[in-house]
């Protein structure tokens, strides 16, 4: 069995070679957050994007999957006065069944607000392309067992340099989300700009961006200095949501509250790409890709470690039924 040491504050252990633990036991990501994070810019900053508030009119988009975080935020937006339009980008991948958007359909229906998909795949660029082909190819060898430990964690590591989606490195990405997010963050600007807004929320409980050397919720869009800018918040985050507090964020909507899944889980739960990495990396690696974005829940406070470490624990942890490339060629991506 692999030996490791875990961070006392969150699941970040040193298995992932991008994690340190210090002597206090602490990892460098939790002892960074907390060195940096002041309530007073995210006070600062919620006043900031009220002055986007339209009176009547639509003045924000909310991404909508269905699930408590994005729910719980959609009536947070509505509660703080603003007037959003719902929406779900679909790559094909990421489970928009038919009783996913029947319950969004419900969930929009009983809170008044407009909804609509929007296809994703119209903001793949060739780069994302060749990064998906790359990337299936790494992992039909974690199938074969054609790749060792040390030249996958070797590539997880290096991937990591390529995050920013101005980046165009052409990478076999070992976390999916990253070749997501880049093309996500496209169809987040391309679809506010279409629509005249300002502003997109998102249910996402940790950070957004780190600004002036201090946490922040908002990561701000604007390709060159003749576009318009848009901000990408993370609305949980900016208003310091607890998990508890997103769960009871519907006791006073029973039949809504039924719709809804409230346990913690991994991405692989929602994103049928993810579901087939995660346990070929867990295998290879010894610890889950999603355990970065849990940790960071972790210190922000919204969920505790036991949660976090339910969630990785509950993965299936068993070979995948299609490899990465039938998947995104029956998504009609490659």
């Amino acid at each position: 069995m692999l030996q490791h040491r875990e961070c006392t504050v969150c699941i970040n252990n040193d298995l992932n070679p991008t994690v340190t633990i210090g002597d206090d036991g602490v990892c460098n990501i939790c002892r960074d957050y907390m060195e940096h994070f002041d309530p007073n810019v995210l006070h600062n900053e919620l006043q900031f994007l009220k002055k986007y508030i339209r009176s009547g009119e639509v003045d924000c988009m909310v991404g909508l999957s269905g699930g408590k975080d994005s729910t719980s935020m959609l009536i947070d937006v509505i509660e703080h006065g603003f007037h959003p339009v719902c929406f779900t980008l679909d790559l094909g991948y990421n489970r928009l069944s038919s009783d996913v958007l029947k319950n969004i359909m419900y969930i929009t229906k009983e809170l008044g607000v407009d909804y609509e998909v929007i296809n994703a795949r119209q903001y793949i660029t060739e780069f994302d392309l060749s990064c998906f082909r790359e990337m299936s190819h790494i992992y039909k060898r974690a199938v074969e067992n054609s790749i060792t430990t040390e030249e996958f964690t070797r590539l997880y590591t290096e991937g990591r340099k390529y995050y920013s989606t101005k980046d165009n490195t052409v990478f076999p990405f070992v976390r999916p989300c990253q070749i997501c997010r880049k093309i996500a963050i496209r169809a987040f600007y391309g679809e506010a700009i279409k629509r005249n807004i300002n502003i997109v929320f998102l249910g996402i409980n940790e950070w957004a961006s780190k600004f002036e050397s201090k946490y922040s919720a908002i990561r701000r869009l604007q390709p060159n200095k003749d576009y318009s800018e848009v901000y990408i918040v993370h609305m949980p985050y900016l208003l310091q949501k607890k998990y508890q507090d997103i769960v009871d964020s519907f006791a006073s909507m029973p039949k809504l509250k039924s719709k809804i899944e409230t346990q913690v889980k991994t991405g692989g739960n929602s994103c049928q790409l993810a579901e087939i990495c995660e346990p070929l990396a867990f295998k290879l690696m010894g610890f889950h890709l999603d355990s970065l974005r849990l940790s960071r829940e972790v210190t922000v406070g919204f969920i505790d470690k036991i949660t976090a470490n339910a969630a990785v624990q509950n993965f299936k942890n068993t070979r995948p039924v299609k490899n990465v490339q039938e998947l995104l060629t029956e998504c009609h991506i490659l």
